[in-house]
């Protein structure tokens, strides 16, 4: 694992922290709000008083982030503990909403090593994310069944497809999607989309009531699917973001919900270039336990030219072992993969996975599946799963064949 000094920890912590805050507002404000969490925590942690936030005036002239050297001599547990209280207070600061997605993003952007580095000095963020959820929990003991989600959802997104692109196309849509779907999710035949454009006084949607006695991860998995589906079609049809809008006219009791029933937005919004690249990463690293990364991406680099003629879209992959080391800079993948229907990426990744398990011989790759999920990460294996990677069963059929 890389060593990094105080110095590139704290500020590789704040520089995201920054970045993450401004997407959401403004550079200005990002920079205020961290300024006087810095200065605040000063005065329990004296050290920080070596940490300045410039204002954004200066930008095109100094670094936003100014740490003086002396931070290195520091104890890194010292380090650590400060860190995490720091987002700690960011996250509470920023309102249920804000501060719900917070943590996620500083996870995302976070690099991998990075992120192995800080959590050894006490900066665990998926505890963060636990804790805070938790609070918020415990504060919001609000309920909704089945036929108030379905409703209240589904209004929301026809106000969103209505805002973009007229009622027309809002209704066409929703309804041809819920007919379409309900013969794959038969849940989705509780609800009727209702033409409200010849009709005055009545309701965008009829939920019969009958759907309270389903499971909900059975609502959950059809959810799932239709927010999966807008997102594709507004990916084809504009530049805006289907997924922010949505998380912007959610409030957190409704988002808490959504996800008791396994429904998970930002998996939904992992870009395929993104997916691919981590998914590259994680089969070069499970590889590398048992021989070096060089011969490992070696090894993938051919099963991906062996794939090309069946899956042409792997042409689009390759792994360059000479920048392997700079994490998904290193996975060069054209930004022509978005275009790959889902499915059909999907075939080709789990072909990918299969072949390189057999290769393997039987200690090697005995335990090469739950490594890799683990390697990749709860979000990422969630995102294939939904393209059709199964995990499950390349399981079953290694252990079948061995």
């Amino acid at each position: 694992m890389p060593q990094f000094k105080n110095i590139e920890i704290l500020g590789r912590i704040l520089r995201t922290t920054i970045s993450v805050i401004s997407r959401r507002t403004s550079d200005a404000y990002a920079n205020v709000i961290i300024g006087n969490a810095i200065k605040d925590l000063a005065k329990k942690y004296d050290f920080l008083n070596l940490v300045k936030i410039q204002g954004t005036q200066y930008t095109e002239v100094y670094d936003i982030i100014k740490i003086d050297t002396e931070i290195n001599n520091i104890d890194l547990k010292k380090i650590g503990k400060a860190a995490s209280e720091f987002l700690e207070k960011i996250t509470g600061s920023m309102g249920k909403n804000a501060g719900y997605y917070f943590l996620r993003e500083i996870k995302e952007r976070f690099p991998f090593e990075y992120e192995e580095t800080i959590k050894g000095i006490g900066v665990d963020l998926d505890f963060l994310q636990l804790k805070f959820l938790t609070e918020l929990k415990q504060v919001s003991r609000l309920q909704i069944n089945n036929s108030d989600l379905l409703r209240n959802l589904t209004k929301v997104l026809f106000d969103i497809l209505d805002k973009d692109f007229g009622r027309d196309t809002s209704f066409k849509t929703l309804s041809e999607l819920a007919g379409r779907l309900s013969t794959e999710y038969e849940i989705l035949k509780y609800v009727k989309i209702n033409d409200i454009r010849s009709a005055q006084g009545v309701d965008i949607v009829t939920i019969d009531s009958d759907v309270n006695n389903a499971d909900p991860s059975r609502v959950g998995a059809a959810i799932q699917r239709v927010i999966q589906e807008l997102n594709n079609y507004y990916a084809d049809k504009s530049s805006l973001n289907f997924i922010e809008k949505l998380k912007d006219r959610l409030n957190s009791d409704f988002i808490f919900q959504l996800e008791k029933i396994g429904i998970n937005l930002d998996v939904v919004q992992l870009k395929k270039e993104l997916v691919v690249k981590h998914v590259m990463i994680a089969l070069v690293d499970v590889l590398s336990q048992s021989s070096n990364p060089s011969f490992s991406i070696m090894i993938v680099n051919n099963v991906l030219k062996k794939f090309q003629e069946k899956f042409e879209f792997l042409d689009k992959i390759k792994i360059d072992s000479e920048q392997f080391s700079k994490g998904t800079d290193g996975i060069i993948v054209s930004p022509d993969i978005e275009a790959v229907n889902s499915s059909e990426l999907g075939r080709g990744i789990q072909k990918v996975v299969e072949d390189l398990i057999t290769s393997l011989g039987d200690e090697a790759g005995e335990n090469f599946v739950e490594i890799f999920k683990k390697r990749l990460g709860k979000a990422y294996v969630l995102r294939i799963e939904e393209m059709g990677v199964n995990l499950h069963m390349i399981e079953l059929k290694r252990n079948l064949t061995w």
